[in-house]
């Protein structure tokens, strides 16, 4: 149990590290560049004719004790979680993940739902049954995507034979484990009337930790898909696969190779994701090698996991920027179509910034600086909207045009602690109006001085520390080029 636990804080630790050395290098170049831009304004080319991935939307994860941390919250407060969580006001989120439980156990004979074709126990499944209260809210607000994902099979499959502390499940028991995962499937849309639209075998399979894990190799993985999918078509499932969510890109991309390299398995992959921890100021080659293969083979990356770990529920602007920073390089660099974060809100017994919320306060609900640069992005880039080129790298930048190229919008992260102003050139595309929304350390996504128009261009100053969004509306220009070709992003 002594060594699980040690490579359990060695894996937060890593990401702990990765999280803090992206703000260190984000922070230190936004200063370093401080000194000049006043005399020297940056300029960026927009290129709306230019798209690449189509985005499919933005979510946050549930467990079985979500419940729990929502009910921390005071009683008249609760609605107001899911009204910033999914409401028009707040970060308008369109992904629900949630984990299935490992503990159901077989419908005893004779039950009445074994006559329409299932075999165990949701119902009377603890941790099944809390998550259903925890998301069931959401349905009455929104329709969003579901997808589901195992931290762990059940012990009794395992080399292990528990559900924690990592293990593999046994290739002899893939039929029994697939069939676990299709029952559950299932009773979601016999019992609950709800569709989940993608499954995911495994939550991160390159850890084993003390909490619900489970290794899996890549080629384990590859094998177990091969046994999952028909098992799924068989009973009249249509659900959506997603591989590898390991930790970081580069573990989620030695899980995810095998199945890409297998014709048979490739039929049954639909989505490939990671989580977005490791070293974030270093090259990290996985993010490359997915936006390689999602040209290659057509098939969508979403980063499906991403949170600060390690260190206490930080609701500053200095975490903020951090998880920005994380979203610009997942969207940009890995051509990622959504982006979730961890979980909706969670316990402070846990070290982490693990939540879009933070942990409530003696029954106070809080609403960190991450909440709202996280709606930077998700509140204004619908779902359908495509990235769009944007020449220049004197910071970061991430565009999005809509399907008819009549709005744009841009999320541009000043990680300096100076004001920098910027010119946005769209060349022969005219811009017909413009806003900006601001989240710095006084303001939450508010609106703010609006940016000085021109026919084709616009001039604005990023305030320190700050994400803007800037949102517009676009007139063709008299010739433009073929938008780039794409795969598809809807899963």
């Amino acid at each position: 149990m002594k060594t699980h636990r040690r490579r359990a804080r060695r894996i937060l630790s890593r990401k702990a590290a990765g999280v803090m050395g992206a703000a260190v290098a984000c922070l230190v170049l936004g200063l370093a560049q401080a000194q000049t831009v006043e005399e020297q304004p940056a300029t960026f080319r927009v290129h709306p004719e230019v798209t690449y991935q189509t985005m499919t939307g933005f979510g946050a994860g549930y467990y079985q004790n979500s419940l729990d941390d929502i009910n921390a919250v005071k009683a008249e407060d609760r609605d107001q979680v899911y009204e910033l969580l999914y409401g028009e006001k707040g970060v308008r989120l369109n992904i629900v993940r949630f984990h299935i439980s490992w503990s159901a156990e077989p419908l005893p004979e004779g039950h009445p739902l074994r006559a329409q074709g299932l075999h165990y126990n949701w119902e009377n499944d603890l941790h099944t049954q809390n998550v259903w209260k925890a998301i069931a809210p959401i349905l009455k607000r929104t329709k969003p995507i579901i997808y589901a994902v195992p931290f762990t099979a059940p012990g009794r499959w395992k080399t292990n034979q528990q559900p924690n502390f990592g293990g593999s499940v046994l290739p002899e028991y893939y039929r029994h484990y697939a069939e676990y995962l299709a029952d559950f499937v299932d009773y979601y849309r016999k019992v609950l009337h709800v569709d989940i639209g993608i499954l995911s075998p495994q939550n991160e399979p390159d850890v084993a930790v003390y909490w619900e894990s489970c290794r899996w190799t890549g080629t384990e993985l590859r094998d177990f898909l091969n046994v999952l999918g028909p098992t799924f078509r068989a009973r009249g499932l249509e659900t959506k696969f997603m591989l590898s969510e390991g930790s970081t890109w580069d573990q989620a991309w030695i899980r995810l190779e095998p199945t890409l390299r297998d014709p048979a398995a490739r039929v049954f992959l639909n989505i490939m994701a990671s989580h977005s921890y490791g070293d974030d100021d270093l090259v990290d080659n996985g993010r490359a090698l997915f936006r390689a293969a999602s040209g290659k083979h057509g098939i969508p990356v979403w980063m499906s996991e991403m949170s600060l770990i390690g260190l206490p529920d930080d609701p500053s602007m200095w975490s903020a920027l951090r998880i920005a920073h994380y979203m610009y390089r997942d969207i940009v660099e890995a051509h990622a179509s959504a982006w979730i974060y961890c979980f909706s809100i969670f316990t402070s017994k846990f070290p982490g910034s693990m939540g879009v919320l933070s942990p409530a306060k003696e029954g106070e609900l809080v609403v960190p600086k991450r909440f709202w640069t996280f709606a930077n992005y998700s509140h204004f880039v619908r779902p359908g909207w495509t990235r769009m080129q944007i020449d220049g790298i004197s910071f970061a930048n991430t565009g999005f045009v809509n399907p008819e190229r009549s709005r744009f919008v841009i999320v541009a992260l000043n990680a300096s602690a100076n004001g920098r102003p910027a010119t946005y050139d769209f060349g022969d595309w005219t811009i017909a109006a413009v806003e900006a929304y601001r989240t710095s350390k006084d303001l939450d996504l508010a609106r703010v001085e609006a940016p000085t128009l021109r026919a084709h261009a616009f001039n604005v100053t990023l305030a320190p520390l700050s994400v803007t969004t800037l949102v517009g509306e676009l007139r063709r220009g008299p010739t433009h080029g073929a938008a780039k070709p794409e795969p598809k992003a809807q899963p």
